[in-house]
């Protein structure tokens, strides 16, 4: 009996292993780790966000909140659709927040996943930009580490999809 206990549990861990092994981003080059002038042009001009497939549950328009825009949309990149449990190394979340007409695009947030960047933050970088790409921030932007603190359960995000 203790030894067919020990077989299922091994053969349950090899399966869990195996499984989570699948789901981690494939050969996926990650984007440059640099300043977030240097991301807005990967993200509008090399690997256009827009171009990014958006996360089931929050394709679309969506109601924001404060500080964001009343309407916002998410685009993550290749490596953030792909993270299981947490975004990986690379990750990158776009957030564009509109106005309530869903038309106006007010300004254009970034979170980008990094390694060692800021551990008590999830390593996450932030950058908001106007929308002609104008950096307004950057960094470990006090006010977004405040709030996504609250979060960090769930990688920092307010985005429950890892």
């Amino acid at each position: 009996m203790k030894r067919c206990l020990m077989v299922a549990c091994f053969i349950i861990s090899l399966s869990l292993f195996t499984a989570c092994s699948l789901f981690q981003p494939a050969n996926i080059k990650k984007p440059p780790m640099t300043t977030a002038s240097a991301l807005w042009q990967y993200i509008t001009i090399t690997d256009p966000y827009t171009e990014w497939e958006q996360f089931d549950d929050t394709a679309g328009m969506q109601i924001g909140a404060p500080p964001h825009g009343p309407r916002i949309q998410i685009y993550p990149n290749k490596i953030a659709s792909r993270s299981v449990y947490k975004a990986n190394e690379g990750s990158i979340i776009v957030m564009e927040n509109y106005d309530k007409d869903e038309k106006t695009l007010l300004t254009i947030n970034l979170m980008q996943k990094r390694p060692n960047y800021a551990p008590s933050a999830g390593n996450w970088f932030w950058a908001a930009y106007e929308p002609d790409g104008t950096v307004i921030e950057e960094g470990k932007i006090k006010r977004c580490v405040e709030c996504h603190v609250s979060m960090a359960f769930d990688d920092y995000t307010f985005i429950h999809q890892w």
